[in-house]
């Protein structure tokens, strides 16, 4: 199991905005009427942030593994992280409902950027195995992703007995994650798994479909 605290996540205020004008937020009324004012805003609540995240490789017949994978028989990296304490604190002090819905968007944005610099991290075990990592499989989190749909895994089938086995094995209370009632402390952490795809494999395929 690897440990890492208070790690950098590049901050990507470009796309706060992006998902603030698909949700046809009014940002003007809050003074955040150009793009300048959004990235200070973005900045500003990322100062908060102390992302810190626990990980570990599961083999492919692991029992855990195999409740996350469903019919697809293949090795994960699973990891428990957490945006912070300090950043939950941060968004709760939020005034109005504007202000509320562009920190969950941010929120969601720091979220997927901070499980993204995890897999950067984790691909180190997987490559000298001639594996690389798939999109990540997200067993719960807060705030949930906004990504395509996914490939069918068993997850929604052992999603709490899922969570408890990973905090348990994953020592979450080493960053100060807890689960407790359906909800996370601090609030906005996930539980996530990383596929281990075969290069050989993947490479098979690519050319099969030419």
């Amino acid at each position: 199991m690897r440990k890492i605290k208070r790690f950098k996540i590049p901050i990507y205020s470009y796309e706060v905005l992006r998902k603030a004008r698909k949700h046809k937020l009014d940002l003007a009324s809050i003074g955040l009427a150009d793009e300048q004012a959004v990235r200070e805003h973005a900045s500003n609540l990322a100062a908060s942030l102390e992302p810190a995240v626990v990980f570990e490789y599961l083999p492919a017949d692991d029992e855990t593994a195999l409740k996350i994978n469903g019919a697809a028989s293949q090795p994960l990296t699973a990891g428990i992280l957490t945006l912070g304490r300090g950043f939950e604190e941060k968004l709760a002090a939020a005034q109005d409902g504007t202000h509320k819905r562009l920190a969950r968007i941010a929120a969601q944005v720091f979220m997927q950027t901070a499980v993204g610099v995890t897999s950067e991290l984790a691909v180190r075990e997987a490559e000298p195995e001639g594996f690389e990592l798939g999109p990540a499989i997200y067993i719960s989190s807060c705030p949930e992703p906004d990504l395509p749909p996914q490939e069918s895994t068993a997850v929604p089938l052992f999603e709490g007995e899922l969570i408890k086995a990973l905090f348990e094995r994953l020592e979450a209370s080493k960053i100060g994650v807890s689960f407790d009632t359906g909800a996370f402390s601090p609030k906005y952490s996930a539980v996530f798994a990383f596929p281990w795809l075969s290069k050989k494999k993947k490479k098979a395929a690519a050319s099969s479909k030419k």
